[in-house]
């Protein structure tokens, strides 16, 4: 079973502990890379998360509500996530598949004005966007330029 709960000091060093491979991490930060970021951290409108498999630290993601979402949705109840990552030591059982699953009765739960999710996707991070499309997401048809790249802006609707 996949949960997802909020961060806490005690998940620190399970999530810190993994690093990804050198094509993973051109897409994504590490939680290490978000964890010791004070400006990241001091942010009151990021929340971060830690995706739970079978009693194991296996993951993390923020959801963030600063200003920043305007660049992939004008909807201004929506919120963003980023720097979703699933330790390698668990990757390729569903967890991830199973996160994006459970994630928007979550958003609901914890944030019940929320009514989208979105997010970017890198346009070359093809196991990624197809994963996205599996498990409910869909592609907008807009791309943002990003630091490393077109991205796919993907949304779900609650």
């Amino acid at each position: 079973m996949t949960e997802i709960v909020p961060y806490v000091e005690e998940h620190y060093d399970a999530l810190t502990s993994y690093i990804l491979d050198e094509e993973q991490s051109q897409f994504s930060l590490v939680p290490r890379q978000v964890l010791n970021n004070p400006d990241i951290m001091g942010l009151k409108n990021r929340f971060q998360y830690t995706i739970i498999h079978e009693k194991e630290i296996v993951g993390f993601f923020s959801l963030d509500f600063s200003s920043d979402l305007l660049t992939y949705s004008d909807n201004i109840n929506a919120v963003l996530l980023r720097a979703l990552s699933i330790n390698p030591k668990f990757q390729g059982k569903g967890i991830a598949k199973s996160a994006m699953i459970e994630l928007p009765a979550f958003v609901k739960q914890n944030f019940p004005k929320v009514d989208e999710i979105a997010f970017g996707v890198n346009a070359t991070n093809e196991n990624a966007y197809k994963l996205y499309l599996k498990t409910g997401y869909q592609d907008s048809g807009k791309i943002y330029e990003g630091v490393k790249g077109p991205q796919h802006i993907m949304l779900m609707k609650l």
